[in-house]
C-alpha cells in the first residue's frame, strides 16, 4: 500500500535492499538519503547499478561495508573497489565495523570481535589510516554485536571508539540494537556500554531488530525495532545529539512501507529530542551531519 501523505523526513532513512529499488524510482518519497550496502555493487555494473545509479541521481548516499576487517589484513583490491565505488556513487561517508573477517588461511564471512587491547588498537589504526589516505569521504566505525568476549580484553568497546577517534579520527556509527545485543549477551547494562562512548564523535546511528535464541540475542535484522532499543535510542540521542539514523533490514524482507514505517518512528524520536536542545539554547541543526 502507498502512503498517500508520508511525513518528510529529514534525519531518518533506510538501507536499502535491491527488491525495493524500483519502487523507490517509481515513487517521490521524501528520505534525506539512502544508505547502500557497498560490497553488493562492486562490479558496478548490471542491471541493479544501473537502479542504483539512477536513485544516487535522486538522493545522497550512505556507503556501508563488511568486507575491510579493520581488526586484521586489509585487502588493496577491495580498498581500491570501495574508493571507486563511492567517487561513482557521489558517497557522503564510508563505514564498516569494529572486527575482523580475513583469518590465516582465508576470509570468512562473518563480521569477528576483535580483542579490545592495545595490540589491536595498533593494528586499527594502521589499517583506518591507509584506509583514510584512500578515501575522500569521512570514515565511520560501527559497533559489532558481540556474543563473546576474550579474557585478554582490557578495554570497553566505547574506550577502544575513544582511542580509535583520538588516534585516527575516525566517525562512529553507533549502531543501538548491536549495543542491545552485546549488552545482554555479555550480561552487561547497555547504558553502561553506551557511557563510556566518545560523544564528540558520533555521527550516525543504526537501527534493527533481532531474533531470541535463548539465551543469546541474535542480531538478525529481521524485525521491527523493539521497545527496549527505542528506549535505548532515545538515550543516545540524549547523550549524543541528533545524528542521521538508518533503518536496517535483512531477514524475511518486508514491504518498502513497513521500513518507511520505521524511519517515521526514528524521526519522531529526533524531532522530540531536537525540540528539548532548541529549547535548551542549543541549534538541533548542529546535530545533522
Amino acid at each position: 500500500m502507498t502512503l498517500v501523505n508520508p511525513m518528510k523526513l529529514t534525519c531518518a532513512s533506510i538501507s536499502l535492499r535491491e527488491p525495493h529499488m524500483a519502487e523507490l524510482l517509481a515513487r517521490e518519497l521524501p528520505l534525506p538519503y539512502l544508505e547502500v550496502m557497498a560490497d553488493n555493487f562492486l562490479s558496478g555494473r548490471g542491471p541493479h547499478y544501473h537502479l542504483l545509479k539512477q536513485l544516487a541521481e535522486r538522493y545522497p548516499i550512505e556507503l556501508h561495508c563488511v568486507g575491510f576487517s579493520f581488526g586484521s589484513t586489509l585487502d588493496p583490491d577491495y580498498l581500491k573497489a570501495i574508493a571507486r565505488l563511492a567517487v561513482d556513487l557521489n558517497a557522503r561517508s564510508v563505514s564498516d565495523h569494529l572486527s575482523l573477517s580475513a583469518v590465516p588461511g582465508g576470509f570468512v564471512h562473518d563480521l569477528l570481535p576483535v580483542t579490545y587491547q592495545e595490540s589491536s588498537l595498533q593494528v586499527l589504526c594502521d589499517n583506518l589510516g591507509r584506509t583514510q589516505e584512500v578515501l575522500s569521504q569521512p570514515l565511520r566505525l560501527e559497533n559489532p554485536s558481540r556474543y563473546l568476549s576474550y579474557q585478554a580484553d582490557c578495554l570497553t568497546e566505547g574506550e577502544m571508539m575513544t582511542e580509535l577517534h583520538r588516534r585516527c579520527g575516525i566517525e562512529v556509527l553507533l549502531d543501538i540494537n548491536n549495543l542491545y545485543v552485546t549488552g545482554h549477551n555479555l550480561g552487561i547494562e547497555p547504558e553502561a556500554l553506551m557511557a563510556d562512548y566518545p560523544a564528540a564523535a558520533v555521527r550516525q546511528y543504526h537501527l534493527a531488530g533481532h531474533a531470541q535464541q535463548p539465551p543469546l540475542l541474535l542480531d538478525n535484522h529481521g524485525n521491527t525495532v523493539s521497545e527496549p532499543v527505542w528506549q535505548l535510542y532515545q538515550q543516545a540521542l540524549e547523550s549524543f545529539g541528533v545524528h542521521p539514523t538508518v533503518i536496517e533490514w535483512d531477514d524475511d524482507l518486508p514491504a518498502l512501507d513497513t521500513l518507511l514505517g520505521e524511519a517515521r518512528q526514528a524521526e519522531r524520536f529526533a524531532t522530540r529530542q531536537g525540540d528539548r536542545t532548541e529549547i535548551g539554547g542549543m541549534d538541533r541543526a548542529s546535530g545533522i551531519g
